[in-house]
């Protein structure tokens, strides 16, 4: 059951973060302090915790008797990590909205960047760039972040076909664009971010930040360590289901498409934990 029960009105201005998060008490602290801990943004974030046995909840008890009515907690069960954010999106009051890992953080600054940038007149999106960091938040230098900075740094619908090079954790849209998309799709489990932003992308382009918005924290433990391949299988097939209609230039970027990820298959054999 939710803590806070949710308005019916929607909130100009207020900037909505939630987290799904599953037995990850060793992290939980330090992403929701970096969302709450924001300066120069009105934000809440809201916790999705389908019933984590790690200590999490008492954690997540304690942090709200800190934070109060800005930290929503959610102790409900789920049909998985799509479904608790599409949930936490239903109960969201902000106006922008976004979601963050339970093993990821923002940067100290990221809300107050794109707080400006997302008006509530039209559909829009803005994504910025991410770094790494390992177990103990260390900084963690690798080719994967720089390759995606500068696969990132300009957007078109073609190039997005070719690969996700959109960091999760680093992605803002509005009211407006959520509703339009319809949200994220249930039955997938691996890809859904990058089903968003392809569906997000027919509808406008993004603003692009070239900034560092967040954190990807890499952990033996995670989706993208434990299932790399299976994840590039996935978003080949949501390329091809978003390439139809592009003509030639869908069946290039397939193509592209399956080059990069057997080249990304190589490459995480070596740089992935």
């Amino acid at each position: 059951m939710s803590k806070t029960p949710n308005p019916e009105h929607r909130t100009p201005n207020l900037i909505s973060i939630v987290m799904p998060s599953y037995n990850q008490a060793q992290f939980l602290e330090e992403a929701v302090r970096s969302v709450l801990d924001q300066k120069e943004a009105d934000v809440e974030l809201l916790v999705m915790d389908p019933g984590s046995t790690d200590g999490s909840r008492a954690l997540l008890l304690r942090l709200y008797d800190e934070y109060g009515a800005r930290l929503r907690l959610f102790f409900e069960p789920d049909r998985g990590q799509s479904d608790a954010i599409n949930r936490g999106m239903a109960e969201a009051n902000g106006t922008i909205k976004a979601w963050l890992n339970s093993d990821d953080r923002l940067r100290p600054g990221a809300l107050a960047l794109v707080a400006g940038l997302l008006e509530d007149s039209h559909p829009a999106w803005v994504y910025g760039r991410a770094g790494m960091i390992g177990v103990n938040g260390e900084d963690v230098t690798s080719l994967i972040v720089r390759y995606k900075n500068w696969r990132g740094a300009s957007f078109s619908r073609v190039k997005l076909l070719t690969e996700n090079f959109i960091p999760q954790m680093a992605v803002f849209w509005n009211r407006q664009m959520w509703e339009r998309a319809g949200g994220l799709d249930l039955t997938k489990d691996l890809d859904m971010d990058y089903d968003l932003w392809l569906k997000f992308a027919a509808i406008s382009d993004p603003v692009v930040i070239h900034h560092e918005l967040s954190d990807f924290r890499v952990h033996g433990d995670a989706k993208g360590s434990r299932y790399a391949g299976k994840q590039l299988d996935a978003a080949l097939t949501t390329a091809r289901c978003h390439a139809r209609g592009f003509g030639w230039r869908g069946v290039w970027a397939i193509a592209l498409h399956r080059l990069l990820s057997l080249r990304t298959r190589i490459i995480y054999c070596f740089l992935k934990p």
